[in-house]
């Protein structure tokens, strides 16, 4: 790159999950790209009483997944989803730091205040780790957009969760894209691509390793497209939107996991 990027980081809070710090310390490594601003969000987590009452509207909409799920996200937290504070991430500085609380779109998703949009709006580009859904006129912002991971191909597998699809489904490989985000769910432009070979994944634990591992590459290649000029790559023919699984789909998740269990136990 023949000039320094102006990155904007979107980011959940003071603290990121130690895969998005390692992606982006790469970033700083790899590229001459440089972090000059990060707009974190204040969104409450609402307590405990609003915590048990989205988990119960969760058990009533899906009731088979919803505790499995739960025993999932709180069981071992393997390495790359562990907290990390982002003043820690090698290479950061000491960037302009934006504290704003996320706004409802008007039909789903979150749009980010005015005083944010303009902010990002000098830099660069941004890339979001946070916010969730994110919608509005922060998307066309930066002179380069807005990037995002989706830890799937979009061309085959859109929505959540992460890799599930792809192991229920016995797929030999799945994919992280790095995507300018557009108003589509999870169809995007592509900025950057790379596959991941799942052929001898025994767990749905060590499919999304897999695809994590991975992402260092990923946004590095994606930075140096976006920093070259390289036209993001439209997806075509997008793939199908996955949600949460529900009955017999369920099933064969419990009874595909365990039997990989069972192999890892014994190898």
């Amino acid at each position: 790159m023949s000039e320094t990027l102006s990155v904007a980081l979107l980011v959940r809070g003071t603290d990121v999950p130690a895969w998005q710090a390692s992606a982006i310390e790469s970033m700083l490594a790899r590229t001459d790209a440089e972090v000059s601003l990060v707009v974190r969000s204040t969104e409450s987590t609402g307590g405990e009483a609003n915590g048990l009452s989205h988990y119960l509207d969760r058990v009533r909409e899906y009731p088979l997944w919803t505790p499995i799920g739960a025993t999932v996200k709180l069981g071992d937290r393997p390495g790359y989803r562990r907290p990390r504070d982002v003043a820690t991430i090698e290479g950061i500085g000491d960037p302009e730091t934006l504290a704003v609380e996320p706004e409802p779109a008007p039909d789903f998703g979150n749009v980010l205040p005015d005083r944010a949009v303009e902010r990002v709006g000098e830099t660069d580009v941004a890339i979001r780790f946070g916010f969730g859904i994110l919608k509005g006129d922060v998307l066309d912002a930066p002179e380069r957009g807005v990037l995002s991971f989706h830890h799937g191909d979009l061309r085959e597998y859109r929505g959540m969760p992460c890799g599930f699809w792809e192991f229920l489904n016995d797929e030999d490989t799945a994919g992280v894209t790095l995507q300018r985000l557009t108003e589509t769910l999870d169809g995007g432009e592509i900025v950057a691509y790379e596959p991941v070979d799942l052929a001898d994944a025994r767990t749905w634990s060590e499919v999304r390793e897999r695809l994590f591992a991975v992402s260092d590459d990923v946004l590095v290649a994606g930075v140096r497209n976006v920093a070259s000029g390289v036209e993001p790559e439209s997806p075509g023919e997008l793939g199908d939107l996955y949600s949460l699984p529900e009955g017999d789909d369920v099933l064969k998740y419990v009874l595909k996991e365990g039997k990989g269990r069972v192999r890892q136990a014994v190898e």
